[in-house]
């Protein structure tokens, strides 16, 4: 009789762990069943040998169960050797299946192959000799070029598909395909479609009422009363609104609909990690779980957070990826810091320099390969906080070459390049607006901090919001004070 039935409720009755009447009933069926009468005998002596084993070698006194557990499974079911193994039937089940997958596989690729010859263009050693028997058998008639035509019934022309749009409608596809690849080389030349935009950079643009700052702003201030707050800004207004969560910097905005969502970095209550929720403050979701984790933006195509963090021991700056909800958070494994989205939400920018500082600048790499992928498209060691166009391939970025911080744009692939402001004062943490047509950035011109608008093409330069006595970062942060962040949404 087998004995699989009381295979779970023996070590339970042995270890005492069965109600009293359920113990009954495993005593009961002992007394009709033999065979799991003498299991339950050598189940008693082994754990009784066990015993005396561990307390002569480790002094203990009882085996853990699960380890006992083990060595009486072991005992019971002991491994068979291997020429046993081979004739069982699952091993010739595999062999026949991987036979049958091998031959399926081989007339497949013949059938493929046949296909594909006979597909294969050949020579027309047909043709010819109906050619040559059409001449010899008929006579040569010349005709004129006009004659010709007239004779010859006119057949259309196949048109090839990559030649179906003239060449103004070509050129932003070839754009478009240039400026998705990942590798973007600083010394190659620049590309024929880059050349040929419509109006380079250098020339103003003309204002309109279309190209009026709008939207909201967001960015945090340091009080040394409340510590950091972030501030909500509608450039119609002339106030902003103050985020209800306090101890919150490094903001980064969202527009989700008629919603707006923020993502920021906590430095205490309710967690000092990254987190985000709505501008109300309500129940905020928790991105990441380490304090050292800073430096978020928002993807512009789905609900999914990039970022920095020195979370590793050797407190290097390293880029990650996550939901807004906290959740499959990534390892991009790629050194760096101040990461951006491009439009297409698959590329992104930021500053990081190869092992021993060498290649230092702007790089830019792939969601789905950055760690074999990755390109130096600028370089720069004093270039730092990089910000993406929502709108094309144009970042603006923030670096000292004169040890003083000023803005500085250029083309995604490290292209016209040029300076977008020139003064003493210290400028930098800049952002695009929705519509790509002015950066936002932090300025202490004046003497005091304030947030400012630039219009690209123009130059035009606009005092956004005063900060009067408030500071962008804590005094014992001033020194990396471009580490704070603005980010501006619809």
């Amino acid at each position: 009789m087998p004995i699989k039935h009381v295979t779970e409720l023996a070590e339970a009755y042995l270890n005492n762990q069965l109600s009293t009447a359920a113990r009954q009933q495993v005593e009961l069926h002992l007394a009709d069943c033999p065979n799991c009468t003498r299991y339950f005998f050598y189940l008693r002596r082994l754990d009784s040998g066990l015993n005396e084993v561990m307390q002569q070698a480790l002094g203990e006194p009882k085996l853990p169960s699960a380890l006992r557990y083990k060595v009486k499974q072991m005992a019971f079911n002991p491994p068979q050797p291997w020429w046993r193994r081979i004739f069982r039937w699952r091993v010739w089940g595999q062999t026949l299946n991987n036979v049958g997958v091998l031959t399926a596989t081989v007339l497949l690729a013949s059938g493929l192959f046949i296909v594909i010859q006979t597909m294969l263009p050949h020579a027309e050693p047909e043709r010819e000799s109906l050619t040559q028997s059409h001449l010899t058998s008929s006579p040569v008639i010349l005709l004129s070029p006009t004659a010709l035509v007239a004779v010859i019934p006119r057949q259309p022309t196949p048109q090839p598909t990559h030649a179906k749009n003239s060449l103004r409608e070509t050129l932003p596809t070839l754009a478009k395909q240039d400026f998705s690849q990942t590798a973007y080389r600083a010394a190659t030349p620049l590309p024929v479609v880059t050349q040929l935009k419509a109006k380079p950079m250098s020339q103003p643009t003309a204002l309109s009422k279309r190209n009026e700052p709008h939207g909201k702003l967001a960015f945090a201030v340091f009080d040394p009363a409340t510590s950091y707050r972030v501030y909500l800004l509608n450039l119609t207004d002339s106030e902003p609104e103050i985020f209800a969560l306090k101890g919150v910097s490094e903001p980064t905005l969202r527009k989700d609909g008629a919603d707006y969502r923020l993502a920021f970095r906590g430095w205490g209550d309710p967690a000092r990690a990254l987190l985000s929720s709505d501008l109300s403050g309500h129940l905020p979701d928790q991105i990441s779980h380490f304090w050292e984790d800073a430096q978020p933006d928002w993807s512009p195509i789905e609900n999914r957070i990039i970022f920095a963090s020195q979370r590793e021991v050797d407190r290097k700056w390293r880029l990650y990826t996550a939901w807004g909800d906290g959740s499959m958070e990534k390892n991009l494994r790629r050194e760096g810091q101040s990461p951006t989205f491009a439009p297409d939400g698959q590329r992104f920018a930021f500053q990081s320099c190869e092992a021993v500082a060498k290649n230092c600048g702007l790089w830019q790499a792939r969601l789905d390969n950055s760690e074999y992928e990755a390109e130096l498209f600028l370089a720069d060691p004093l270039a730092t906080s990089p910000d993406w166009s929502p709108m094309g391939e144009q970042i603006v970025y923030m670096a000292n070459p004169h040890d003083n911080w000023d803005l500085y744009l250029t083309d995604s692939n490290g292209h016209a390049s040029r300076r977008l402001t020139d003064d003493a004062a210290l400028d930098g943490a800049p952002t695009w607006s929705p519509d790509g047509q002015w950066v936002a950035f932090f300025s202490n011109r004046g003497g005091h901090w304030g947030v400012w608008l630039l219009q690209v093409d123009s130059n035009e330069l606009r005092l956004g919001y005063d900060l009067a006595d408030l500071a962008i970062s804590s005094p014992e942060n001033q020194a990396q004070w471009w580490h704070e962040q603005i980010s501006w949404s619809e």
